[in-house]
C-alpha cells in the first residue's frame, strides 16, 4: 500500500515538473512586451455638425474616422443639445462658418442647425425663416470656401408624435391616423376611410394640424437642399427616415422625394434617401473621404437564415435587404455574387422566435471558418424580439471564434442603425489598411479592436440584457429611467460597476490570446496586454451609455529554443 502511494506520488511530481518545464520553455519561446503607441498624424480632417450629442452621432463618427486616419472636428459640448434642451443654433452656425476652413470636407446635420437636434426637430417649433437662414449659411460657406466639399443630411419625421404630457395619450391614435393617411391613398379601402374619419373627429385638430405642418415644413426644406445639390453648393445629400412602419406619412414623404430625385439624372449618386436616423452621419464618412480614383468596395452579402432578407424589423418601413442595399449605395460599395470576389463578407443576421439553436450554431461555425481562413467579415447581429438568445454572439464565443479579427460588428437599436454602422466600419478599416507604416497600421487596428469591444459590451450586453433588468429595478425604487434627475450619479455608478465586472467575461477572457498580424510581410505579432475602460451616461436616462475602450498592445517576442 505504501509503495503504491509513493509510486502515485512520484507520477504526480513527474507530471507537475514536466508541466512547469513546458511553461518555462514556452515563456522563453514567446514573451509579450507592452509597447507605447503614438497617435499617427491624420491624413485629413472632417468637420462634423452632429444630429445630436449622443455617442452614435458624435463618438462613433470620430472613432470610425480615425480607423482610416481622419480627424473629425466636433463643436464644443456646451453648444450642443442635452436631451430635451436644444443646442444653441446661432452659436453653432457661427462655429461651423469659422471652423470649416480647417478641413477638406464637412458632414452637416441640418436638423441641428435649424432646430438644435433631433429631439427638438420633432417638436416642430422653428419657422421657415430659420430653415432659410441655414440654406443661406450653406450657400455662403460654399462661396467662401469652394474647395471644401459639403455633405448635408436631414431627417424625415418619425411615425410617432413627440412625447409630452399632453400628447402621450394620443400616441397610438396618432400613429394609426398617420398610417391610414398612407394606406387609403394606396389601396382606397372604404374601411380605412371610415376609420380615418372617426379619428379625425376624435383627435384634437391642433394636434393633427401640427403633425401635418411638421411634414410640410420638412418637405419644403428637403426640396431646397436638393436644389443646393443641383446648384453645386452641396457635394452630397442624405435624407434619412426616422422610426417608422411599412405605412405612414413618413413613407409618403420618402416616396415623393424618391420621385423628385429619379426625375433628375444629375442627382444620381449625389442624393440618397434611406431608412434610419442616428447612423446617417457616420455612413457619410466614406463619401467625405473617398477620392474619385479609389475603386468601389465589393461586398458579398450573406443572410444567415432564408427569411432574413425579407424580414421587416421593428421601426423599419421595409425589408432588411432594402436597407442593406441603401447603405451600400451611400458608401459607394456594390454587392457581388461570390465571396471570393469580395473585399469583405457582410453577414446579416436577424434572429427571431423561430430561430433554432442548431441553426444559430451552424451560422456561427461558418463565420468562424471564414475568420480562421483570413476572410474579412463584418457582422450585423440583430434580434427581432430584442433577445440575446436570438443573436449569434453567444454561439461565436462558444465555438472559440477569433472575434478580434472581425472588421465590424453592430447590433444596436434598429436594423438601419446596425447595418449602417457595420458597413461604414468595414469601409473605414479597409481604407485605413492602405498605409505602409507599421506604427500607423497598429494604431488604426487598435481603434478597430476598441470599437468592436464597445459594440459587444454596449449593443449586445447592455442593450439586450442588462438595461431591461436595470430599468425594472429603478422603477421598483420609484426612479424614472427616462428622467433620472438627482439619482443620475448613483445610477451611473451602478452601471459602471456592472460594465467593468462584465468586461473580463464578455471580452477580455476571449481575446487574451489574440495574435494581431498587421501585414503579411511583417514578422511583428501583437497581442492585447491590457485595457483602459471609461464610462458615462450622456443624457439623463438609461437608454444609452457612453463607452470608451482602449486596448494596450504588446509585442510578442519569440526566441529560439536550444
Amino acid at each position: 500500500m505504501i509503495r503504491l502511494f509513493f509510486i502515485h506520488l512520484s507520477l504526480i511530481v513527474f507530471f507537475l515538473s514536466t508541466a512547469l518545464l513546458c511553461l518555462f520553455y514556452s515563456e522563453l519561446a514567446m514573451r509579450a512586451v507592452p509597447i507605447a503607441v503614438e497617435t499617427p498624424h491624420p491624413v485629413g480632417a472632417i468637420t462634423l455638425m452632429p444630429l445630436d450629442s449622443r455617442p452614435p452621432c458624435t463618438d462613433y463618427v470620430k472613432e470610425l474616422g480615425q480607423m482610416a486616419g481622419y480627424k473629425v472636428l466636433l463643436p464644443p459640448v456646451e453648444l450642443l443639445d442635452d436631451y430635451k434642451t436644444p443646442g444653441h443654433t446661432a452659436e453653432l452656425q457661427k462655429w461651423l462658418l469659422r471652423e470649416v476652413s480647417q478641413t477638406e470636407s464637412a458632414i452637416i446635420s441640418v436638423d441641428m442647425l435649424v432646430h438644435g437636434g433631433l429631439w427638438a426637430s420633432r417638436q416642430g417649433h422653428n419657422s421657415a425663416a430659420k430653415a432659410d437662414e441655414v440654406i443661406n449659411l450653406l450657400t455662403s460657406i460654399h462661396r467662401f470656401y469652394p474647395e471644401i466639399r459639403l455633405f448635408a443630411f436631414n431627417i424625415i419625421p418619425r411615425l410617432f408624435i413627440a412625447e409630452k404630457n399632453l400628447t402621450a395619450q394620443y400616441r397610438n391614435s396618432m400613429a394609426e391616423w398617420s398610417i391610414l393617411q398612407d394606406t387609403f391613398l394606396i389601396f382606397e379601402n372604404p374601411r380605412d376611410l371610415h376609420r380615418l374619419q372617426q379619428l379625425e373627429h376624435s383627435l384634437p385638430p391642433d394636434l393633427t394640424g401640427q403633425y401635418r405642418n411638421l411634414y410640410t415644413a420638412n418637405r419644403a426644406l428637403n426640396l431646397k437642399l436638393v436644389k443646393l445639390v443641383r446648384d453645386g453648393v452641396l457635394s452630397g445629400l442624405v435624407i434619412g427616415q426616422d422610426d417608422s412602419a411599412p405605412f405612414g406619412l413618413g413613407n409618403l414623404e420618402r416616396r415623393h422625394l424618391e420621385w423628385v430625385v429619379q426625375l433628375q439624372p444629375e442627382l444620381q449618386g449625389k442624393v440618397f434617401i434611406t431608412r434610419g436616423t442616428d447612423e446617417v452621419a457616420l455612413t457619410m464618412l466614406r463619401q467625405a473621404t473617398r477620392s474619385p480614383q479609389e475603386p468601389r468596395t465589393k461586398v458579398f452579402v450573406h443572410y444567415t437564415e432564408p427569411h432574413t432578407a425579407d424580414s421587416i424589423l421593428p421601426y423599419m418601413p421595409g425589408p432588411l435587404s432594402r436597407t442593406v442595399a441603401e447603405k451600400l449605395d451611400i458608401l459607394g460599395a456594390f454587392p457581388v455574387d461570390a465571396a471570393a470576389d469580395a473585399n469583405y463578407i457582410l453577414v446579416i443576421h436577424a434572429g427571431n422566435s423561430f430561430s433554432q439553436p442548431k441553426t444559430l450554431a451552424n451560422a456561427a461555425d461558418r463565420i468562424k471558418n471564414w475568420l480562421v481562413t483570413g476572410k474579412n467579415i463584418a457582422l450585423v447581429d440583430l434580434a427581432a424580439d430584442w433577445s440575446s438568445d436570438q443573436t449569434l454572439l453567444p454561439h461565436l464565443q462558444a465555438n472559440g471564434s477569433p472575434l478580434y479579427k472581425l472588421i465590424a460588428y453592430a447590433g444596436w437599436n434598429t436594423a438601419s442603425n446596425s447595418v449602417g454602422t457595420a458597413v461604414t466600419q468595414a469601409e473605414m478599416v479597409l481604407a485605413g489598411r492602405s498605409s505602409s507604416d507599421l506604427a500607423t497600421l497598429l494604431a488604426r487596428d487598435l481603434d478597430r479592436i476598441g470599437f468592436l469591444a464597445e459594440r459587444f459590451l454596449d449593443d449586445w450586453y447592455y442593450q439586450k440584457m442588462y438595461r431591461t433588468a436595470l430599468n425594472d429595478m429603478l422603477l421598483q425604487q420609484k426612479i424614472n429611467p427616462y428622467a433620472l434627475g438627482a439619482d443620475r450619479k448613483k445610477v451611473s455608478q451602478r452601471i459602471r460597476r456592472e460594465m467593468t465586472d462584465s468586461f473580463p467575461r464578455l471580452v477580455g477572457r476571449h481575446w487574451r490570446d489574440a495574435q494581431i498580424i498587421l501585414t503579411a510581410n511583417s514578422a511583428a505579432v501583437f497581442t492585447i496586454a491590457d485595457w483602459k475602460i471609461e464610462f458615462g451616461l450622456p443624457w439623463d436616462r438609461t437608454f444609452e451609455i457612453r463607452l470608451d475602450l482602449k486596448p494596450t498592445p504588446a509585442l510578442i517576442e519569440r526566441s529560439e529554443r536550444h
